[in-house]
C-alpha cells in the first residue's frame, strides 16, 4: 500500500506537470482513439455489405449504445472522481468501498437497461425512429446490444476506475483487447457467416466480453486498490450518494448526445434511409476529433480530483491551464487534418459517390464547433473533479 501511495503521488504532485499531463492522457487518447474504432468498425464492416438500409439500422441504434455510455460514465465517472480525491486524502478503505459500489451499480444498471430494451423493444425501436425499411435490422443489432448491456456497461465502468489509480496503461491494453477482438470478429460474423448487423452487435459484445475478463484478472492483482468484494461497499453507503451526484455532469452529456441523435435520426428518416446513413457516416470525423479531447479531459480528472484531495490547489490551477492549451490545440488540428480527409473518411462506409458526396458535406459542417469542445470536456470534467 505504502509502495502504491508513493508512485502515485510522484506521478500527481512531484513530476512537472506536462510530464504528468502527457504521461495521464496519452494512454487514454488512444483508449478514446480504440474506443472510437470500436463504434466505427461494426458500420465499416457493415458498409461493406452495399446495404444502405443496414448502415442506417446502425445509426438507428446508435442512442442505445450512448444510453449506455450514459450509465457507463454516471457510475465510472462518479467512481473515478470519489476514488481520486479518497487517494489524494489517503483515504484507502473509502477508495476500497468506491470500487465496490460501482461493480455492484454497473451489474444492476446494466441489467435494468438491458432488460428493458429486451422486454419493450417496439417502444425503442419507435423512439429510435426505425421505419419499414430499417425495422427488421435496427431490431436485430440492438437485441444483441441489449443481452450484452450489463458487460459492456461493467467493462467501461472499470477502465474508468483503472484510471483513477493511475494504471492508464493497463486501460489501454484491456480496452486494446476488446478492441482487436472486434474488429476481426466483424467480418467474420457480418461476411463470413452472413449475419449482417446481427454479426456486428455480437462481434461487439464479445469484445467487451474480453475487455470485461481482462479487468476481472487486473481486480485480482494485489497491488490494486479496487475490490471485487461487494460487501465492502456497505462498510459506507455513502459513497453511493458520492457517485451518483459526481457522476453526473459527465453522464448528462451522453445522455444529451443520445437524445439528439435519437430527434435527428427521427427527422432524418422521413427522407429515407440513404439519407440517415449519409448523416451517420457524416458524423464520424467530428467524433474523432469529439473524443481525443474528451479523452485530455478523462485523463487529468483523476489528477484534477486528486490535486483537489490533497489540498494542492496551486498546481490543480496549473494543470486545469495547460490542460486547456493542449485540449484547444489538438481540437484545431484534427479538426483540419478531418476536413482535409473528409471524403476517404465518408468512403469507408459509403460505397455510393453520391451518398459520399452529401455526407463529406455533413462532415464540414459537423466540423465547426470541434476545435473548441475541448473547453467544455474539460470545464465539466473540472467542476466535476471538485
Amino acid at each position: 500500500k505504502e509502495e502504491f501511495f508513493v508512485k502515485t503521488k510522484e506521478l500527481f504532485e512531484r513530476a512537472p506537470v506536462w510530464k504528468s499531463i502527457f504521461k495521464m492522457c496519452l494512454p487514454t487518447v488512444v483508449v478514446m482513439l480504440v474506443m472510437t474504432v470500436y463504434n466505427m468498425a461494426d458500420m465499416v464492416f457493415v458498409g461493406q455489405t452495399g446495404i444502405a438500409a443496414q448502415v442506417a439500422a446502425v445509426s438507428l441504434a446508435s442512442p442505445f449504445f450512448l444510453l449506455q455510455m450514459t450509465l457507463s460514465t454516471w457510475i465510472g465517472g462518479g467512481g473515478c472522481t470519489v476514488i481520486s480525491a479518497a487517494l489524494g486524502a489517503k483515504n484507502t478503505e473509502k477508495a476500497k468501498a468506491a470500487g465496490a459500489a460501482c461493480i455492484l451499480l454497473s451489474l444492476v444498471g446494466g441489467i435494468l437497461l438491458g432488460g428493458a430494451a429486451l422486454l419493450f423493444p417496439n417502444a425503442f425501436l419507435h423512439f429510435f425512429g426505425a421505419d419499414a425499411a430499417t425495422w427488421d435490422y435496427t431490431a436485430q443489432y440492438l437485441q444483441i446490444l441489449a443481452l450484452g448491456t450489463p458487460v459492456i456497461v461493467f467493462s467501461n465502468v472499470f477502465a474508468n476506475l483503472v484510471r483513477a489509480e493511475g494504471a492508464v496503461q493497463t486501460a489501454v491494453l484491456l480496452n486494446m483487447l476488446g478492441t482487436v477482438a472486434n474488429i476481426i470478429l466483424d467480418p467474420l460474423f457480418i461476411s463470413g457467416l452472413n449475419l449482417g448487423v446481427q454479426g456486428a452487435a455480437i462481434a461487439t459484445v464479445l469484445g467487451n466480453i474480453f475487455t470485461a475478463c481482462g479487468l476481472l484478472f487486473y481486480l485480482r492483482r494485489r497491488d490494486t486498490i479496487l475490490t471485487l468484494n461487494m460487501r465492502k461497499a456497505f462498510h459506507m453507503p455513502h459513497v453511493f450518494r458520492e457517485i451518483f451526484t459526481l457522476g453526473i455532469p459527465g453522464s448528462v452529456s451522453n445522455l444529451l448526445m443520445s437524445a439528439v441523435n435519437t430527434i435527428t435520426n427521427r427527422i432524418v428518416i422521413a427522407y429515407g434511409a440513404d439519407t440517415v446513413a449519409e448523416m451517420g457516416a457524416g458524423g464520424k470525423a467530428g467524433m474523432i476529433v469529439a473524443m481525443v479531447v474528451m479523452a485530455i479531459a478523462l485523463g487529468v480528472q483523476p489528477m484534477f480530483a486528486y490535486l483537489y484531495g490533497a489540498g494542492n490547489t496551486a498546481r490543480l490551477r496549473e494543470t486545469f491551464r495547460k490542460s486547456g492549451i493542449l485540449a484547444v490545440s489538438l481540437g484545431i488540428v484534427l479538426s483540419v487534418v478531418c476536413f482535409i480527409f473528409r471524403f476517404p473518411i465518408c468512403g469507408l462506409f459509403l460505397k455510393d459517390e453520391a451518398l459520399v458526396a452529401s455526407a463529406a458535406h455533413i462532415t464540414v459542417l459537423g466540423l465547426l464547433g470541434m476545435p473548441l469542445i475541448g473547453v467544455y470536456y474539460l470545464a465539466v470534467n473540472y467542476l466535476q473533479s471538485v
